[in-house]
């Protein structure tokens, strides 16, 4: 899905809910559908700082969940206490590698781990809508810089 499709969903969404599409709700999706990867509410809130249309840190945080619950966004990890995101498209589930020293994102596609999931899920007669799977550890880089000879 592109990003004009994904804007259009948002809207319809704001739309169903109730909510005004403000400016500052129009930045903050647009900004949203811009932002490279992963990113925080202060990420987003940087990010908007460009901008013509001022948007206060506490409208993003009323804004995020309600993207989170309709499936637009993802929070794929928790950091320091603060979610990070990542916005939801047509393409294959993954899961995330997380380095505890210096933050880095790994993602990768395990179709083992998505058919164990469907299998717990059927086992249990539980309905799936969603998952996250984050292994926290150490990348290569800081292992080197641990071990200081990169073995």
């Amino acid at each position: 899905m592109d990003s004009y499709e994904l804007e259009t969903q948002i809207t319809e969404l704001l739309q169903r809910l109730d909510l005004r599409l403000t400016a500052q709700r129009q930045a903050i999706v647009r900004q949203i559908l811009n932002m490279p990867g992963h990113f925080s509410v202060e990420d987003l809130f940087l990010a908007l700082g460009n901008r013509d249309v001022h948007v206060s840190q506490p409208t993003i945080y009323r804004l995020i969940p309600m993207l989170v619950e309709a499936g637009v966004l993802r929070e794929v990890e928790r950091r320091d206490g603060h979610g990070h995101y990542e916005v939801v498209r047509d393409q294959m589930h993954h899961e995330h590698l997380i380095c505890q020293r210096c933050g880095k994102v790994i993602e990768f596609v395990c179709p083992a781990i998505e058919k164990a999931i469907i299998g717990v899920c059927r086992e249990y007669s539980f309905r799936h809508y969603q998952h996250s799977v984050e292994i926290t550890g150490l990348c290569q880089d800081c292992q080197k810089e641990v071990n200081g000879n990169g073995s």
